[in-house]
């Protein structure tokens, strides 16, 4: 199946305001990874009925996404009391019954991965979106088990597999200085995390001078997004 796929760059919007962000999600204990996710989810909104798969009990990234009018949240996940496998089980909601479905950091925990993808963009409202992300340089982290890495290419092929029209995939990254960072700075003791980290994304703001199209040579992870066809566009 062919599939409209759109690529996004994110080394390529910086901001002040996006610096002072991950330094403070990094003074928290937040990995530089994790603290690129969190910029980037804080900037979704949170729309009509939405279910977090997989995202624990209490998930920090709900704190600081913005929410619209008469949000509902619920969460399929062991840890929340839902007993379900992900690499087998159909997830316990009917077609079409979540505006927005989340799915972060989830992929590289699931062996049968094409089950669970298939089973959040079921569970998507027509015109609504699957939210997702995936670590790309990350240390391994079972949770309980830890499987993959993906590239783009590999998520835009394993979606099409799935039978998934539409998606957007953002490169999440910064350059090799930041990518040579978040490998590092869980080692170090938190008094030192934001100044090593300063150090670095300053680094990578001369390396992108020099080099400007190959920051994403260096991705962190990916945000992407699943979107199923409004009614109107069947």
């Amino acid at each position: 199946m062919r599939i409209s796929t759109t690529i996004f760059i994110s080394c390529k919007k910086n901001s002040m305001k996006k610096f002072i962000f991950l330094c403070g999600e990094i003074w928290r204990g937040k990995s530089v990874t994790r603290a690129f996710y969190n910029y980037r989810l804080k900037q979704e909104m949170l729309v009509g009925s939405v279910i977090d798969v997989g995202g624990g009990k209490s998930a920090d990234y709900l704190s600081f996404m913005p929410r619209g009018e008469d949000v509902e949240i619920r969460t399929f996940d062991v840890k929340a009391g839902v007993s379900i496998d992900f690499e087998v089980d159909q997830l316990p909601a009917s077609d079409g019954s979540f505006d927005t479905v989340l799915f972060l950091n989830v992929m590289e925990h699931i062996y049968n991965y094409k089950n669970i993808i298939s089973e959040v963009y079921r569970i998507t409202k027509p015109g609504g979106r699957v939210i997702g992300v995936v670590p790309f340089l990350m240390w391994y982290h079972p949770d309980p088990k830890d499987y993959f890495r993906y590239t783009h290419e590999a998520l835009e092929k394993i979606f099409a597999e799935c039978n998934i029209a539409t998606c957007t995939i953002e490169v999440l990254a910064r350059g090799p200085f930041t990518a040579a960072a978040q490998m590092v700075m869980q080692s170090l003791p938190r008094i030192l995390r934001v100044p090593v980290f300063a150090l670095h994304y300053l680094l990578d703001t001369i390396f992108l001078w020099l080099r400007p199209h190959h920051g994403d040579r260096y991705c962190l992870g990916y945000y992407f997004e699943l979107h199923p066809k409004s009614p109107g566009n069947v």
